[in-house]
């Protein structure tokens, strides 16, 4: 696998709350990869510790879990962890009350097998066969306003409760995790996670372009970033890229 990952404040923004995460895991588990982006909640208190403590809560998970664990198990297990960690350390102190974060996490084994679960609107989008297409579904209202048929695509990219999250980690001690499999990568084919930093600038035909051009991951995940940033940079932008080499 070739990996990049990179993050920029932005424009705007005195500091990063968006957190990721690379994890290669040596033992039983060798071969795989376990990759992360968390966007802590923007105008909350400590998001950028809520987004720190979930992809932290993964990391645990992968390099602790049985090697009898399945992906969806430990994808999902991790994510359940950051949940209840950042509910009780909100809890535990006044200051970091209300704090929350999405995640978008990915497994991918040497096989190209790849297991994605999410919690908010940070996305992931497949790269196959020289396309990107999008695999996560948004927790937001005006996803859900979409899906219903009560709103367009067009009308939900300009709407102004387009950043309404529905479901995040930290707002309750349980949360539920959708998790996306059936995905497999062939050589050349990728995977991108991403926060909304990136998407709210960039089109899939923008993700399919630098897909196409870039030599390597680290370069991919540099400039889908820089080209948000240029682009308005309003948020915090993160991406990382796996490649099957």
């Amino acid at each position: 696998m070739d990996i990049g990952a990179f993050s920029d404040v932005g424009r705007v923004r005195e500091g990063n709350e968006d957190s990721m995460l690379v994890v290669e895991p040596d033992g039983p588990r060798q071969g795989q990869v376990v990759v992360a982006v968390a966007d802590g909640m923007g105008g909350h208190n400590a998001g950028e510790v809520a987004s720190a403590i979930a992809v932290d809560s993964l990391r645990r998970v992968v390099e602790e879990a049985e090697p009898t664990l399945d992906a969806n198990e430990l994808l999902t297990s991790g994510v359940s962890l950051g949940n209840r960690s950042i509910w009780d350390a909100a809890a535990e102190d006044v200051a970091k009350d209300g704090m929350g974060t999405t995640i978008v996490c990915a497994y991918l084994d040497e096989t190209g097998k790849v297991v994605i679960a999410n919690v908010g609107d940070s996305r992931a989008y497949a790269y196959i066969e020289g396309q990107v297409h999008l695999v996560t579904a948004d927790h937001t209202w005006v996803n859900e306003q979409v899906l219903a048929g009560f709103l367009s695509p067009s009308d939900a990219r300009t709407s102004p409760y387009r950043n309404l999250l529905t479901r995040t980690l930290g707002n309750g001690p349980r949360v539920d995790v959708d998790v996306f499999t059936g995905l497999q990568l062939g050589d050349g084919d990728g995977l991108i996670l991403v926060s909304d930093g990136v998407t709210g600038y960039l089109e899939e035909s923008d993700f399919t372009s630098v897909l196409r051009e870039a030599d390597t991951a680290q370069a991919a995940a540099e400039r889908l970033v820089r080209e948000a940033v240029e682009r308005g940079g309003a948020d915090n932008a993160t991406a990382v890229v796996v490649r099957r080499r």
